[in-house]
């Protein structure tokens, strides 16, 4: 035994070596093998010390996000210490802490530069020896001994064996606490999978009632022609049946819905049963065309009226005559422009921009918003006048969550869809996919549906499966947080940030001009401005061209 290992064994140095001591670091290894529970392997390890090196009270002191924390406190007897952390000296323990080296004191409340602390005064410290518990160059905390009746009772000698058995413990205590970790993982992996389950197993259950429910209905058929909308669950069978109604008529239908919906959808199904059939049905979108474009648009412009304008131009509703003109958002039409399309709705007459001469026109009007008119009203942000000249007749579109049984049929029309656009065979879903995404609540409505199948199309096999339609949604930006969301930016120009901004924007509300605009903080009219410095198209940013045949509703 070297004189290195015999002076760290020893008492002090006129005893010879301890076997106590030895025992103690065997110990002390064993557990790190052993004990996996941490709160009695901190007591193991305090206890023993306390007992090898006579002391009073033993605590081992940890720094948790700038406050101390004594997770084990024991006393001679093996009895945890009540209240520890008033029963340590935190001026002894934060320069441990901080210097990563021991304080070993034969009287700390005379010692000169212990005895300024006040906690050491009033705790009547005398023998006092604190050491670090160091883990890989780095201390993780603090194995603090006292005496408060005895002077000089710890030595250099006890220092020097204390450190040994410190980092020891160290370890031990880095083990237990991963092996604490990793129950915990594996406990919340075994919930969450329990929750997966559950879930699952309802989603199976919702899916089986929503399909026994559909087959118990009699079939009642509709006179009309909706062979482009997909889903016969109650609701939507209403509103096609008040579509029936309204579409004989020539009054104005507001239609009402969130964004994905529909809206677009049930205005054309309207003028293709109605007498105006035959004759165009025109759609703006007064949201995508800033406030200065949207009167010549709709209007139409005289020759001269500004530079560029060097013939007549004739404007959507003129184009519209005879047909049907739908003016979807139309809550984002400002206040001077209101005025000009209610007088226009009074007596079906127009003036082109520049012009005076009045065009008499004859259309149908439907319009279309997401957005409460009656709040816009109260706030006057929105014409009452024309708020009950548009609604003559209002349409109300459920949202998607609100009509389940619709979701295995438009999941099936979007799938051969699919297959007609690539000329590939349809592609096959599992009883539980459909199920997971027949419990989903889709704040997007089918839009977003619509957008979920094309990715599971792309990457699926010959089948999609429920573990496909769980997997987090690749092809996004991967944020780790605020610094990785900062680092992805480097390098990048101003506008290709803010070009990145808005279209995740337009991505997050289905397309929605006006409110992407209100997310980002954004006036409208400098939004629209942005659009077309950046060459941003938001319909091709909402979602991927579709090709020709029946259209689910959206």
């Amino acid at each position: 035994m070297t004189n290195v290992f015999k002076k760290l064994l020893q008492r002090d140095d006129s005893e010879g070596p301890d076997p106590k001591r030895l025992i103690a670091l065997l110990e002390a290894s064993r557990a790190l093998n052993s004990e996996r529970s941490l709160k009695p392997l901190l007591d193991f390890i305090v206890d023993r010390a306390v007992d090898l090196l006579g002391a009073e009270r033993g605590f081992v002191v940890v720094d948790r996000d700038g406050k101390l924390d004594v997770p084990s406190a024991r006393n001679v007897d093996r009895e945890d210490v009540r209240r520890a952390l008033e029963k340590i000296s935190s001026s002894i323990v934060n320069r441990v802490l901080q210097t990563g080296v021991a304080i070993l004191a034969d009287d700390a409340a005379a010692d000169a530069q212990l005895s300024a602390a006040r906690s050491v005064v009033d705790l009547k410290l005398r023998s006092v020896l604190c050491v670090p518990l160091r883990l890989r160059n780095r201390t993780i905390g603090a194995l603090c001994l006292d005496n408060r009746f005895q002077r000089g009772r710890f030595t250099d000698a006890d220092r020097e064996f204390l450190e040994a058995y410190a980092s020891h413990a160290a370890i031990a205590l880095e083990n237990a606490r991963l092996h604490e970790e990793n129950a915990e993982v594996r406990r919340r992996l075994e919930e969450a999978n329990r929750q997966l389950e559950d879930r699952a197993a309802r989603a199976l259950a919702e899916l089986d009632r929503l399909q026994r429910e559909a087959a118990a209905k009699p079939e009642q058929p509709l006179r009309g022609d909706f062979s482009r909308i997909v889903g016969r669950g109650q609701r939507m069978l209403e509103v096609l049946r008040l579509v029936e109604r309204v579409s004989e008529g020539d009054y104005p239908v507001l239609i009402r819905g969130e964004s994905g919906t529909g809206k677009e959808l049930i205005a054309r199904a309207i003028h293709a049963n109605g007498p105006r059939k035959a004759a165009p049905f025109v759609a703006v979108n007064c949201g995508a065309i800033s406030e200065g474009l949207l009167e010549s648009e709709l209007f139409g412009v005289k020759r001269g009226a500004y530079t560029g304008a060097q013939e007549d131009r004739k404007g959507l509703v003129e184009i519209a005559h005879g047909g049907t003109l739908f003016l979807d958002e139309i809550a984002e039409m400002t206040l001077p422009l209101q005025a000009k399309l209610l007088r226009f709705l009074q007596d079906q007459r127009i003036r082109r921009v520049g012009g005076t001469d009045e065009i008499q026109v004859n259309v149908r009007v439907l319009s279309a918003t997401h957005r409460p008119l009656e709040e816009l009203v109260a706030r006057e942000q929105f014409r009452q006048d024309l708020y009950f000249r548009l609604r003559v007749v209002e349409i109300a579109l459920p949202p998607l969550r609100e009509q389940r049984e619709s979701i295995p049929e438009l999941v099936q029309a979007f799938l051969e869809r699919a297959s007609a656009a690539s000329g590939a065979r349809p592609k096959g879903i599992s009883r539980e996919a459909m199920a997971r995404l027949v419990s989903r609540d889709w704040p997007g409505n089918v839009r977003e549906l619509e957008n979920e199948v094309m990715r599971l199309v792309a990457l699926s096999g010959e089948e999609i499966t429920p573990d496909l339609v769980d997997a987090p949604r690749s092809g996004s930006i991967a944020i780790t947080g605020p610094d990785a969301a900062i680092e992805s930016l480097v390098g990048k120009s101003a506008e290709e940030v803010e070009s990145a901004l808005i279209r995740a924007t337009l991505r997050r509300t289905g397309g929605n001009r006006s409110e992407a605009a209100r997310v980002l903080g954004i006036p409208r009219r400098t939004f629209y401005s942005r659009l077309e410095a950046l060459g941003i198209n938001p319909d091709t940013v909402e979602r991927p061209g579709a090709p020709g045949g029946a259209d689910p509703a959206r």
